[in-house]
């Protein structure tokens, strides 16, 4: 505070001097008072705030065939990833080539997403509020585990001959995607992924940023590979971001139960290597990736998609939680890409053993440090059979009418019975094909809250199946999994009658009235199998909470 000066008028500066002063004191008596009231902020109570206001709450989002990204499914998907507080997608698509001394680079393949699928994607992102870094990657064709990667690209050339013509497609690859970018708005774009054994070269590298510039004026990063290829790189001068994708060893022992402050230090080494990085090249790093499956000792090895072991929800939302706590308020850090949300929206859940979030406690690590609401909880519900429509139950009912196709066999009243005594569908499913029954007129489903039906292998196989509802104009709609375990006991088909059963919700978006319902094949293989007992089912609501199957939930 500026002191007071004595005037002519002294007794006026005294008063005025006196007056200042109280009035000071009484304003740091109420922000103590304010200070000692107010909530202490506590590292395991984060404000999304506390991150610079242009941080990028980022997370990918993937598909790995084309045409998914323009399904009612990647629209469902693509609504509940930003219902986690992200801003930011880096939208993936995936190209490929032969082997490691492969010079072309096929993205018409039916496994890369095309343009119009791309396109789809960064308009409806931008229609949520969602920034897009559009990032192509390129992999092998037919990798298995502990074989050739991306990584290895470049390893087998031995001439220069082989370098120009490999970097030659790949211009045409990365610039193709630059213009696309650029056409439509795309917030960012990463030049690069993970093209370790290709990155030592450095004036190639630089000509591709300089050709990427030439025609998308957006800011560009290039994606890294962790404890290595970050180092290495002598090029990041020329892009905007050091993007680094971050699946650094955080725990050493697979056999134990790592606590969030276990797995904070071993963030120890990693966060003194991007901090030098940034500071060596004057540059913000970017966590072009990040990601954990939720398996047991996901933070051994977090960059293994392989690796197999027991279902840990609890060390992956442990891994997000000691991520968040080292990383987020980092003045060298301008954002973070989790790995992965997919645009198919049940590769998620409470039994899945990938690197999504998505409905499993890492969801609410998430949400928690990118500010949203927690994740809605749902009321217990059990069936109302005092409420159903019958669709077949010994024999088709009412209005239905079989509208199949890539049928081998087909027995509408089976001897094999099912649970309930009656008789079942015995049915031969070419690979895609499906039982496809019709009804006239369309039908109003909303007293209903299930479809539900019991379903057995015919051997020792486990067929891979989803439902579908078709609306009355014929519009299919979203395609859910039975072989997930919040519709089925155990997530799989066997030789023993189990009990389907799908919420409405999810087969019936639009709330319309139906005419069809189809279970139809979804790996590719032929199969056999019974199925009885279908039917649509009322819920009601319990007073109390119970502890259900995951189906009935």
């Amino acid at each position: 505070m500026v002191g007071c000066r004595e005037s002519r008028h002294v007794w006026l500066a005294r008063a005025l001097c006196s007056f200042q002063y109280s009035a000071a004191l009484i304003l740091i008596g109420i922000w103590l008072i304010w200070l000692a009231l107010a909530p202490a902020a506590h590292a395991d109570e984060p404000l999304a705030e506390q991150a610079t206001p242009t941080f990028q709450k980022g997370m990918s989002y993937a598909a790995w065939w084309s045409g998914v990204y323009r399904t009612p499914g990647a629209e469902v998907a693509l609504q509940a990833l930003r219902a986690t507080g992200a801003n930011w997608i880096a939208l993936i698509v995936t190209a490929h080539q032969d082997g490691i001394a492969a010079a072309t680079i096929d993205r018409t393949h039916p496994s890369t997403p095309t343009d119009e699928d791309l396109i789809h994607a960064i308009h409806l992102a931008h229609s949520l509020g969602l920034k897009v870094m559009l990032k192509p990657h390129v992999d092998l064709f037919n990798e298995v585990p502990g074989g050739p990667w991306r990584g290895d690209i470049g390893k087998a050339f031995i001439t220069e001959a082989q370098w120009t013509a490999w970097f030659n497609a790949y211009r045409a690859f990365i610039n193709h995607y630059a213009a696309l970018a650029q056409a439509h708005g795309v917030e960012q774009f990463c030049i690069g992924t993970e093209l370790l054994g290709t990155t030592h070269r450095a004036d190639d590298w630089r000509a591709v940023a300089a050709g990427v510039r030439a025609i998308y004026k957006g800011p560009i990063v290039y994606a890294a590979l962790k404890e290595g290829e970050e180092t290495s790189i002598t090029w990041w001068d020329a892009v905007d971001y050091i993007g680094v994708d971050g699946y650094y060893q955080l725990n050493r022992d697979p056999g134990i139960h790592p606590t969030v402050e276990q797995l904070e230090a071993g963030w120890t080494g990693p966060k003194a290597i991007l901090a030098d990085l940034s500071a060596r090249y004057h540059k913000p790093i970017l966590l072009t990736e990040i990601g954990y499956r939720s398996r047991r000792g996901c933070t051994v090895k977090p960059w293994d998609s392989w690796e197999t072991s027991q279902l840990d929800m609890e060390e992956q939302a442990n891994a997000y939680e000691a991520a968040f706590r080292q990383l987020f308020n980092q003045p060298w850090l301008a954002g973070m890409f989790w790995w992965m949300w997919s645009a198919d929206p049940f590769e998620s859940g409470p039994c899945d053993m990938g690197y999504t979030p998505a409905e499993k406690p890492a969801e609410d690590v998430l949400r928690r440090w990118y500010g949203a609401p927690p994740r809605p909880v749902e009321p217990t519900r059990v069936p109302d059979y005092s409420i159903q429509l019958p669709i077949y139950n010994g024999a088709l009912a009412g209005n239905w009418q079989n509208w199949s196709w890539g049928i081998s066999t087909l027995e509408l009243t089976s001897p094999q019975l099912s649970p309930e005594g009656s008789p079942s569908i015995a049915l031969g499913l070419q690979p895609y094909g499906a039982l496809s029954l019709w009804y006239s007129p369309p039908q109003n489903v909303s007293p209903y809250y299930w479809l539900e039906f019991y379903v057995r292998s015919a051997n020792s196989a486990s067929p891979r199946l989803a439902v579908f509802l078709s609306d009355e104009d014929g519009t299919e709609q979203l395609r859910v999994p039975v072989d997930d375990c919040r519709h089925i006991s155990g997530g799989d088909i066997s030789a023993e009658w189990k009990l389907a059963r799908l919420r409405l919700s999810d087969l019936n978006r639009s709330g319309g009235r139906i005419t069809r319902v189809s279970i139809q094949e979804q790996g590719g293989q032929s199969a056999s199998l019974y199925l009885a007992n279908l039917r649509l089912v009322a819920a009601k609501q319990l007073d109390y909470q119970v502890m259900l199957p995951v189906i009935a939930r």
